[in-house]
């Protein structure tokens, strides 16, 4: 059974990850500005404010593997919802399709983790979700490649502005969204045939009630945190693209940038090998507070830069990035005992950061350049910086298991 469940880590980091080239795509094929472009992202993490808990409580009723079974059967009715967006040629039905994949992508991912976790000791758990990890990882590297390879030459192409231009543009899609949606399908067709091996025990969540932020300081700066990390990864993976297609950084076309983003990307993957051997020596709050600086000085490198400096700072900003979630995640619901499940929730909602900081990112670069527009990221990693000293000073802590 655990293969399996790295295949929901896969699908989940490969389906995310490309909504970054969509941005692009959707920038030119619909002459959007970048704020409207973000609207991609907002649609598509706004599911994880909204559906996140409702998937608990159905996670309850019909278990794990039947959760996930809907979750693929969602997700590849959304993307086959792009085949029709493509002929009626309108910005908010591509929206609408992203936000019921987000939802499918939000049940998976509401699956995948506990389900990892169950299937086998409590010892082994952390390695057994670090393995499955990896495999997100790795579908977030190979992402950008295949969107690259296979449907960005063609959007690239020159055409004419008027009616049906963004159906003539955007009909490149729509033989990679049948192939993918018939993937989903059979995925779900898969765990349907496993549905009744499931052996993994399921936590009653009826009973949680949402823990003081006023008595838990930690998880409130920590869900602050989570909010403007998302948000800020986010917003660089979406820009990425447009980026580095800039005169005054490398001038690439569509489809080489994409293989630029894949590095991004894939500095994740591999910063997170760095970073686990780290904290094995070193405190998780002082690796974090150093990524976060590391992060900081980057963006702000790469905002009032040029050329080449300007283009790889940005892109090394994936590596440093690679530790942030998971060690924040594990910072703030330390001492919360019989609330972490609580806490960890609160936690997951705190991620439509990914749907508001890259909408203000846009703003901000409509109104000034994409090179300003990194002082939004700036801002977001400097609350991360105060975060991981706090933790590493001892001032900030949480109440809830201290005084118990």
């Amino acid at each position: 059974m655990l293969p399996f469940t790295f295949m929901l880590f896969f699908v989940v980091g490969f389906v995310t990850v490309l909504v970054d080239p969509l941005v692009a795509k959707f920038k030119a094929a619909f002459s959007l500005g970048y704020a409207e472009a973000m609207l991609t992202q907002f649609c598509y993490f706004l599911a994880y404010f909204l559906v996140s808990l409702p998937a608990s409580r159905v996670l309850d009723r019909v278990g794990y593997l039947r959760g996930a079974i809907i979750g693929f059967v969602t997700v590849g009715l959304g993307i086959l919802l792009f085949v029709p967006a493509i002929e009626i040629g309108q910005y908010w039905v591509f929206l609408a399709a992203l936000f019921i994949i987000a939802t499918g992508v939000t049940m998976i991912q509401v699956v995948m983790n506990p389900l990892t976790s169950g299937l086998g000791s409590p010892e082994t758990a952390p390695q057994r979700l670090t393995l499955a990890q990896a495999f997100n990882s790795v579908a977030t590297f190979i992402g950008p490649l295949l969107a690259g390879a296979i449907i960005f030459d063609a959007v690239t192409e020159v055409v004419p502005a008027g009616e049906g231009s963004a159906t003539t543009a955007l009909r490149v899609l729509e033989t990679p969204c049948i192939v993918l949606a018939g993937m989903m399908f059979a995925v779900a067709g898969l765990f349907w045939f496993l549905r009744g091996k499931e052996t993994v025990v399921r936590r009653e969540t009826a009973h949680w009630h949402m823990p003081s932020l006023k008595e838990n300081p930690r998880l409130a700066f920590g869900a602050l945190c989570i909010f403007v990390y998302v948000g800020a990864e986010v917003a660089i993976g979406s820009l990425m693209i447009n980026y580095l297609g800039l005169e005054s950084t490398l001038g690439l076309t569509e489809e080489e940038a994409t293989r630029y983003l894949a590095f991004y990307w894939g500095g994740a993957m591999v910063g997170r090998f760095i970073g686990s051997a780290a904290m094995s020596k070193i405190a998780p709050s002082k690796v974090l507070a150093f990524c976060a600086i590391m992060t900081t000085a980057l963006a702000a490198i790469s905002g009032f830069t040029t050329g080449p400096v300007s283009a790889y700072t940005a892109i090394a900003i994936g590596l440093f990035n690679s530790i942030m979630f998971p060690t924040i995640f594990s910072l703030s619901v330390k001492d919360m005992d019989d609330q972490t499940p609580a806490a960890s929730g609160l936690l997951c909602l705190s991620i439509v950061g990914g749907a508001i900081i890259p909408v203000l990112t846009g703003l901000f670069a409509d109104a000034t350049n994409l090179h300003l527009s990194m002082i939004v990221p700036v801002v977001c990693y400097l609350v991360i910086v105060a975060f991981g000293l706090k933790c590493t000073n001892g001032t900030l802590e949480n109440g809830y298991g201290r005084i118990r």
